[in-house]
């Protein structure tokens, strides 16, 4: 080819190039000029929406991945603004509610904390939070009202503000009022889809869909939703539910929506950050009159972290059954007994902790409740004058009479108030003070006395005269100092939120302190007040040679599809707290008489073939009612690995809660032996 020839051929592509660029141009100024008011009108007729696709929650599992909460597929009802009936929305709205109704579903559709049967109450527990916070702040910025009216008058106010019909059923009225109060409070808007019901049975989801053309804006969309694989731990897994408008405030800008589902108690809060998800978004289309012309997922949802507890649910469930099953024998046979004691037994809780580490094994509150049909019971376990829904293990504060003793011994044979081997004689009648001359429990119950005795007889036997003396001499300040060392009358920082933080019996929490009280603070009365959990690690602190673990029931947590460890959980020293060999054993010692001989607890034991240790405790209330019973226990008693505590209200005596502890030990070693008589009372 010639140079000639070259020169043509490029002259012709570049005469084509400019025929090209200049067809564009042209096709760009009549698109823009020309055209561009119609595409400019067509782009203003379409609007783009992006909601939220919830992400998968995580699981959560017990220490050996027996699952306790997971998800199943389910089904809500949706409102979609969009396609929305707004002259017609509230006989919609009562329409859906009476299918789901028909459908068999007991959960009321609405969160307003207002009755559903005349004359109205409000049904909030706390005005400072929740349901009733959420009231409160409606009835401010919405009703623009600086008080708030009467429960009746409430009602009026939302029936004229949404326009409801009062020929309408007054059940019907009652709905709707409390839905359309659910749509403002979340904000139902084009932005905002307002989801009415969760975990809709299928029958009912088929009707509504097939209902579709009756019922504009609603739908019926798939879900997750949390299913509870025991029947047990309710205290301990806790519930999830849908955000409040409190907390929606302070989440908002970690992503939650107003239709956000979230921890509400329990674990489920406590994990919140591990379990909940990364949500996705779902892009909505639609023209000028509303239609969808177009929906797609532009952003993947990531489901949330598995995490595996430190408990064990057969333990979890032993330690329930037998705390329930021994409550009601005590009650059942001190019905029997001249006395009454015991008769007036309530409620109860047991902490079992491995005091190698601290991790919690069972923690049991009596009476419980079912998590699975929790919002159906919600208003019968509300007014349950037993509280079924507080956690004793962690807030129930309690005074834990003889079961302190060993706190008593460990502070005096530290600062060498005492030896293992120091003997007091037991008069009977303390006299050191003029007027305030307590006696021994044994005196007081038969005449006798305790004799001479060491601290660890004196720990088995239960010898108040022995503590007294200790107890007076050391002085208060040193026995607060190790009480606390000990974890008692603190916080123990375990993972769930309410724990109590109870106190140590000391001037600077009792008005009016006199040198006499402290003979009551040595043997565990007084103002003492701690939690079950505190006792059981206090106990575990003494026996695994004085190091305080934080208690724990994070054991690890693990990706969505269990490939890969997010985190592994390791023991927290809380303080190590001095104490000698000598004191260890010399403590053990007078715990392992306890259970042995003619120890306070001996009867329950005897037999038993592996060797523990125990205390009894019997804890003074007011006048006319039963004794706390309080019974704390560690085993194996060689190489201590878990600690025991079980508290029983009115129960009598520790010695009648013992036989939990058997059965929790049967569990834990595998023994399977048959139930030990859980009505007999023993004395302290």
């Amino acid at each position: 080819m010639n140079r000639k020839q070259s020169a043509l051929r490029v002259g012709i592509l570049a005469a084509l190039m400019c025929l090209i660029s200049g067809v564009m141009c042209l096709r760009l100024v009549y698109l823009q000029l020309a055209k561009g008011e119609n595409y400019r009108a067509t782009a203003a007729r379409q609007t783009s929406v992006r909601y939220t696709l919830k992400a998968s929650r995580g699981e959560i599992l017990d220490r050996n991945g027996t699952p306790l909460v997971s998800n199943e597929l389910s089904y809500s009802v949706r409102f979609n603004y969009y396609d929305w009936d707004r002259e017609n929305q509230n006989e919609v709205i009562a329409r859906v509610c009476r299918i789901l109704k028909e459908g068999g579903r007991t959960e009321e559709p609405d969160t307003l904390p207002l009755s559903y049967t005349f004359p109205f109450e409000y049904t909030y527990a706390d005005a400072e939070s929740g349901t009733g916070k959420e009231l409160m702040g409606f009835v401010k910025n919405t009703l623009k009202l600086e008080e708030l009216p009467t429960a009746t008058e409430l009602f009026d106010m939302l029936c004229e503000r949404f326009d409801i019909d009062p020929n309408m059923s007054f059940a019907d009225r009652r709905t709707v009022a409390g839905v359309r109060y659910d749509m403002v409070v979340h904000e139902f808007s084009a932005y905002t889809p307002f989801t009415l019901a969760d975990n809709v049975d299928i029958d009912s989801a088929a009707h509504i869909s097939q209902m579709y053309r009756s019922l504009p804006g609603v739908s019926i969309e798939t879900d997750s939703t949390r299913k509870y694989d025991t029947a047990y731990a309710a205290h301990i897994l806790g519930r999830v539910g849908k955000i409040w408008r409190e907390e929606y405030e302070e989440l908002k800008s970690e992503g939650y929506g107003l239709n956000a589902i979230l921890g509400k108690d329990g674990m489920e809060k406590a994990l919140e950050s591990y379990l909940r998800g990364v949500d996705g978004k779902e892009t909505l289309v639609a023209d000028i009159a509303g239609n969808v012309t177009e929906r797609y997922v532009s952003e993947e949802p990531k489901p949330g972290n598995n995490c595996y507890l430190t408990i064990d649910i057969d333990l979890q469930e032993t330690a329930e059954r037998a705390l329930s099953q021994t409550i009601e024998n005590i009650r059942a046979t001190g019905a029997r007994r001249a006395n009454r004691q015991g008769a007036d037994a309530e409620g109860g809780a047991v902490v079992v902790i491995d005091v190698r580490n601290g991790e919690v094994l069972a923690m049991a509150s009596y009476p419980t409740y079912n998590l699975a049909t929790f919002n159906a019971d919600y208003a019968e376990l509300n007014s349950d004058p037993l509280s079924p829904m507080y956690n004793r293990a962690i807030q129930g504060i309690y005074p834990p009479g003889s079961t302190f003793k060993m706190a008593t011994a460990a502070a005096a044979l530290e600062e060498g108030v005492i030896t293992p081997n120091t003997k007091i004689t037991d008069l009977g009648i303390y006299t050191y003070y003029q007027g305030y001359q307590p006696r021994c429990w044994i005196y007081k119950d038969t005449g006798r006395t305790h004799g001479r005795i060491n601290v660890s007889g004196a720990i088995k036997y239960s010898c108040n005269y022995f503590f007294y003396e200790v107890g007076r001499i050391m002085g208060i300040d040193t026995l607060e100092k190790y009480a606390h060392s000990l974890g008692l009358g603190q916080l123990t920082g375990i993972e769930l939120s309410g724990e109590k933080a109870g106190q140590v019996a000391s001037p600077s929490t009792v008005e009016d302190w006199e040198g006499g009280l402290v003979l009551q603070a040595a043997i565990g009365q007084s103002a003492h007040q701690f939690t079950p959990i505190q006792l059981a690690n206090y106990v575990a602190t003494i026996v695994n040679g004085g190091t305080r673990y934080r208690p724990h029931l994070l054991k690890k947590v693990v990706d969505y599809s269990f490939s890969a460890t997010v985190e592994d959980v390791l023991p927290e020293v809380l303080e190590e707290v001095s104490l000698s060999q000598e004191t260890i054993d010399a403590i053990k010692e007078g715990m392992r008489g306890v259970v042995t001989e003619d120890g306070t607890a001996s009867s329950v034991f005897r037999g038993y073939p592996i060797a523990v240790g125990g205390k009894t405790g019997s804890a003074q209330t007011r006048a006319g009612r039963s004794a706390h019973g309080v019974f704390v226990s560690f085993a194996p008693y060689d190489e201590p690995e878990i600690a025991v505590c079980v508290i029983g209200e009115y129960a009598g005596s520790g010695g009648s809660v013992a036989p939990v502890v058997v059965e929790i030990y049967n569990e834990y070693f595998g023994l399977n032996e048959p139930k030990v008589d859980t009505g007999e009372i023993i004395q302290n």
